[in-house]
């Protein structure tokens, strides 16, 4: 189970960190006609790619920290990478009006530039707590191999 949730976290950050680096300036650098254009299509494909991985990453790593609290074993490096999950999770709250607001084709053209720079503040937010999460499972998987350390959890995989 730790495996799955570092794999799906590890995915879901380096998707994140993908769209954030490489398809959102281009995004940003569009007049505002081709990107809405650009948009409609591309918007919906990058959050179908991303989203099951960090829906499988908040179930996994949930069920790894529950687990690990189960077995009475110390669990604040898990709890901290589900807490970055749950984090991400929770900007749905905000991406998906956000992205519904830019798939109305009344959308106007002279807003983009404003809803541009905010969903990227927030998108940059949403790509810090993945990689965060990514970087504490792994780092608990680890601790849970050292002998004598059990700050993480260290039953079996």
């Amino acid at each position: 189970m730790r495996t799955l949730s570092i794999a799906a976290t590890a995915a879901f950050a380096g998707g994140a960190l993908l769209s954030q680096t490489v398809v959102v300036p281009s995004w940003r650098a569009a007049p505002p006609e081709v990107f809405l254009a650009r948009f409609s299509t591309e918007g919906p494909v990058t959050g179908l790619t991303v989203f099951p991985f960090e829906l499988a990453s908040l179930i996994l790593l949930g069920i790894t920290t529950y687990t690990a609290a189960k077995h009475h074993r110390p669990v604040r490096l898990w709890a901290a990478a589900t807490l970055c999950l749950t984090g991400t999770f929770a900007l749905l709250f905000y991406f998906v009006p956000a992205n519904s607001a830019l798939l109305d084709p009344a959308f106007p053209p002279g807003a983009v530039a404003s809803a541009l720079t905010t969903w990227n503040a927030v998108n940059w937010v949403r790509t810090g707590l993945a990689v965060a999460g990514a970087a504490l499972a792994v780092t608990a998987r680890l601790r849970s191999d050292v002998p004598g350390d059990h700050r993480a959890y260290s039953g079996s995989s």
